[in-house]
């Protein structure tokens, strides 16, 4: 079986998305399946570049950021984790460009 990261590298994330969320269904305790998650959507989306479908999975990622910022135990942690959310935000907003 090909691995989905191998997938991805040839830009065939479609392919890889369920392989992908079955690698990381079981939870690590540190959101590590999250990061993964928020990656692979951010990924994908920036392989689009403009489009419905890449703000679909910009909001995904989005979505996944938003989670693991959440789950932050202080204010630095919190305002750290914050980056990821808000750099989806402005892709989102330059697709409206």
């Amino acid at each position: 079986m090909t691995y989905w990261r191998d997938l991805v590298l040839q830009g065939r994330f479609e392919e890889a998305e369920p392989v992908m969320l079955a690698d990381t269904e079981e939870r690590d305790g540190y959101g590590g399946e999250t990061v993964t998650r928020a990656g692979f959507y951010e990924d994908w989306g920036n392989s689009l570049r403009s489009g419905a479908e890449a703000e679909k999975r910009y909001w995904q990622s989005h979505s996944y950021w938003a989670d693991y910022a959440s789950w932050s135990t202080s204010g630095g942690e919190g305002t750290a984790r914050m980056m990821d959310v808000k750099r989806l935000l402005k892709k989102i907003e330059g697709l409206k460009c």
